[in-house]
């Protein structure tokens, strides 16, 4: 006798209810589906883009999976790399320019722990850090230069150098009031902010918190931080702060596809082709200048030929006239030579 099969019981579906909205991960969900119905407007309009010239807050899972090159721009590079005012310029690779959605992005920050720091690098500093996000990224920063020669003179281990520098900062009392003074600094020995980016450096350690800000290349395939900013978050306050302002510009902005109206797009075109007449018409004075400056100097470099070729000519002139007074002088001085012999 066959036995009837029993029916299935329904399932019951477990509803997540969230006080704040919708979480990072669903979000991020959100924007994978959406890549494939988005506009991608052109470079000349990146600049009325929320996110073009802002620190987006972004997870190091987002930095390694949501965000996406695009062929379109792939000859289109950021605004560092143009104008050439990366303080970091000993970079290989050139920053990456990456979409989230269609926002474009160039500069990011993330939020996390270091969970390794490898110091001992004679040219660069390289750590990882750890958001909680299922991912971690390397963050590399130029070591300077000129304080390469001073790297011999620290202890080999990176945590004696680390201890040493911890157990003499609690034995100076004024270390912590006290400003550094740095030589290349201006009259009142502010530091610059290459100088406060190293002094940071130096103070981090296996489990400090930190707000890392910089550009996005690649190293063997896989994206890396290339640091421009650092900062150490001292309490977990800062750091829920910091969280909660990733989420909602998460919410706000980049979980929604960046749209311009037909008349947005005139307005950019048409401030592009100003901009671009007027880069044409400098460059064109820049050229003129030079051919004026070459001309000029061409009229100066004659002018002193012809000179020098008439003191030549009178120089000729001087020393045949000595030759024939010296031949002269010398006439009766041979008769009375001859005389004498």
């Amino acid at each position: 006798m066959q036995r009837p099969h029993p029916h299935p019981r329904p399932r019951r579906e477990l509803q997540k209810h969230h006080v704040d909205g919708p979480t990072a991960e669903s979000l991020t969900t959100k924007a994978a589906d959406e890549g494939t119905h988005l506009t991608f407007y052109p470079a000349y309009a990146f600049k009325a883009s929320a996110t073009w010239l802002k620190w987006v807050k972004l997870t190091c899972l987002d930095i390694h999976t949501v965000l996406q090159r695009h062929e379109k721009y792939s000859q289109v590079t950021t605004s560092i790399a143009v104008e050439g005012n990366d303080p970091h310029a000993r970079q290989r690779d050139p920053p990456l320019l990456l979409f989230y959605l269609n926002h474009p992005v160039q500069f990011v920050q993330v939020i996390g722990v270091v969970v390794t720091l490898e110091d001992y690098f004679e040219k660069f500093w390289l750590f990882k850090i750890d958001d909680s996000s299922g991912a971690v990224i390397d963050v590399t920063c130029p070591k300077p230069e000129e304080k390469q020669g001073e790297l011999g003179a620290r202890p080999s281990n990176p945590g004696t150098r680390r201890a040493t520098e911890t157990v003499k900062q609690q034995l100076d009392p004024r270390s912590k009031s006290r400003p550094k003074f740095h030589p290349a600094s201006g009259e009142d020995g502010e530091a610059t902010e290459e100088e406060q980016l190293q002094d940071t450096l130096s103070l981090l350690d296996i489990g400090t918190t930190v707000q890392a800000k910089g550009t996005l290349t690649t190293f063997r395939s896989t994206r890396q931080l290339s640091l421009l900013r650092l900062d150490i978050l001292p309490t977990t306050t800062h750091e829920m702060a910091l969280i909660a302002s990733r989420t909602q510009f998460l919410s706000s902005t980049l979980s929604r596809p960046w749209v311009l109206t037909r008349e947005e797009q005139r307005k950019l075109r048409d401030e592009a082709q100003h901009e671009r007449a007027d880069d044409i018409e400098r460059a064109k004075k820049r050229k003129t200048r030079e051919t004026k400056r070459r001309d000029r100097e061409e009229r100066h470099r004659q002018i002193i030929e012809k000179e020098y070729e008439k003191e030549e000519i009178q120089r000729q002139k001087e020393g045949q006239e000595a030759r024939k007074w010296g031949e002269v002088l010398k006439g009766p001085r041979r008769k009375r030579m001859k005389s004498l012999d």
